[in-house]
């Protein structure tokens, strides 16, 4: 149970981080990079929804 709660944490966490960094870079920024983060982001969700849908079952 702890380890779903500490990948839930921190995959939530990096969705945000990552998902923010995307959105809020500059234009100057290059194309692949935002891809990168965008991809982090999604990886960091799927790690979030994957570990709550463990902790609703309990894990």
């Amino acid at each position: 149970m702890k380890t779903c709660a500490m990948v839930f944490t921190i995959g939530w966490g990096a969705a945000l981080a990552f998902g923010w960094i995307a959105l809020a870079a500059p234009a100057s920024e290059p194309g692949s990079l935002q891809t990168f983060n965008m991809l982090l982001a999604a990886m960091g969700a799927g790690a979030g929804l994957w570990s709550w849908l463990r902790i609703r079952r309990g894990c």
